[in-house]
């Protein structure tokens, strides 16, 4: 029923978060407080992991019941 886009690509972010993170990025408190125990205290903690900070909708035409095509977009889906 889905006729564009043929593939989801949803994106991801994957990785560590860099040691020199703020507010600038977002992060929370947390994550400063996570990085230094990793690298002063204790490395058995992992070091935070790095999640969006931002979605993008996805626009899909899609075939509706009664056979017509319509636009949709779908918010916070890239």
């Amino acid at each position: 029923w889905i006729v564009a886009p043929h593939k989801y690509n949803p994106r991801y972010c994957k990785g560590d978060c860099p040691r020199a993170v703020g507010h600038r990025y977002g992060s929370p408190v947390h994550t400063m407080v996570q990085n230094i125990i990793h690298e002063k205290l204790d490395s058995s903690v992992p070091r935070p992991s790095c999640v969006p900070a931002k979605y993008s909708p996805l626009s899909v035409l899609a075939i509706e019941p009664d056979g017509s095509i319509a636009y949709k977009e779908y918010e916070d889906m890239i």
